[in-house]
């Protein structure tokens, strides 16, 4: 597919001389597409209704293309290919598929013999062979390099490795890579990677079978499988995703639909995860006020509950001293006090002083009686 490199500026100055269904005759793209390019290069489209306004010579308003401190790359649109009308209704991923199909560089048909494998095929064929000639299949090592996910039937072994080769090579030429992940503290992490745009894929290649109930040697059926020489390519990663050989197509046909679709879904998983992100990190900032409110909320109640306290202690002074006062007056008054009741009055001043918010006298017999309870800070044994 060709496309046509354009600036901010020109595309501003397209989207103002024409109207965007008719720039989409021109060029591959959707509406939603087309606009979304706009806004993300800050280019102001026209609103509904001024294509109308301006062919009744009504008043119209151009607001002008601003300079932000943003860095603004050229742009690519592809140009839409002659005859094919029907593109503007594309949806996306038909869109790529299209681009995929039409870009002659990219290798997406698969050879009738494997020429010059990558690595992780070579060895993926080697450990088949090797299990093949092995008395104990089972106890194969798996190569190093990586192993293939392949479970067929003997006659299709080499049809598998073609199409496992011819997509890993279509994938490289986009961009992307295979990556074998090895001693990772989730097992399920472990294995053989498809890396698309960053994003981590599982893919399996089988051989489907075929359930038959068959009579056995009791009074019941029993299910036996047999394999049906077709394949399967399956997706594990959740939403889980299949393509199979049917009787028009086989999945070696399917090659663009099936990178097309991996990079979509990885463009998705991507923006979902930016978004999770960043929603995670707003959710941060809402409990870091909430919980600044809270500790406000509590430093005053601690506050004002401290206040409280503080005048019951101030009552309870007053009232400790009055009985005090009141009760030396009347020793005096009756010329009863003695030294004994002076000892004891002194005593009782000294704890009316302790309790006192505003003297709080250090008493060693009292260091661990809280002043506000009147009770011990921690428990006495005896």
């Amino acid at each position: 597919m060709q496309n046509k490199t354009l600036t901010r500026l020109e595309i501003y100055e397209l989207v103002w001389s024409k109207t965007i269904r008719d720039i989409l005759k021109e060029y591959a793209l959707t509406n939603t597409t087309f606009k979304y390019i706009c806004s993300e290069n800050d280019i102001p489209v026209p609103k509904m209704g001024y294509w109308q306004k301006l062919k009744h010579n009504k008043k119209v308003l151009k607001p002008p293309l601003l300079e932000t401190n943003k860095t603004y790359k050229n742009i690519k649109l592809p140009i839409r290919i002659k005859g094919q009308e029907s593109i503007t209704k594309m949806t996306e991923i038909n869109l790529l598929v299209h681009e995929i199909k039409n870009n002659k560089k990219l290798l997406i048909k698969v050879p009738e013999k494997l020429y010059k494998p990558e690595k992780i095929t070579a060895a993926t064929k080697d450990y088949f062979k090797r299990k093949q000639k092995s008395k104990y299949p089972y106890k194969v090592e798996e190569p190093k390099e990586g192993l293939l996910s392949l479970s067929v039937s003997d006659n299709l072994v080499n049809r598998g490795l073609r199409f496992w080769d011819t997509l890993i090579k279509l994938l490289i030429q986009r961009g992307h890579k295979v990556e074998v992940v090895r001693n990772h503290k989730y097992t399920n992490y472990n294995g053989t990677k498809f890396v698309i745009h960053g994003e981590y894929f599982d893919m399996r290649l089988r051989e489907m079978d075929k359930r038959v109930m068959e009579e056995s040697d009791f009074n019941w059926k029993t299910a036996k499988y047999y394999p049906t020489g077709k394949l399967s390519l399956k997706i594990d990663n959740y939403p889980r995703h299949e393509w199979q050989d049917t009787k028009t197509k086989l999945i070696e046909d399917k090659l663009p639909n099936i990178v097309a679709y991996l990079e979509l879904s990885a463009k998705k998983e991507k923006e979902d995860r930016i978004k999770s992100e960043i929603r995670r990190k707003e959710q941060e900032i809402i409990e870091a006020k909430k919980k600044a409110i809270q500790k406000e909320k509590d430093h005053e109640f601690a506050q004002l509950n401290n206040l409280f306290e503080s005048a019951s202690r101030w009552h309870k002074t007053q009232y400790l001293r009055g009985y005090i006062w009141e009760f030396e007056d009347f020793l005096k008054t009756n010329n009863s006090l003695d030294s004994k009741k002076k000892e004891w009055i002194n005593w009782a001043k000294e704890k009316a002083d302790w309790l006192d918010p505003f003297v709080e006298k250090e008493l060693k017999l009292l260091e661990d009686i809280d002043r506000d309870s009147l009770k011990p800070t921690h428990k006495t044994y005896y």
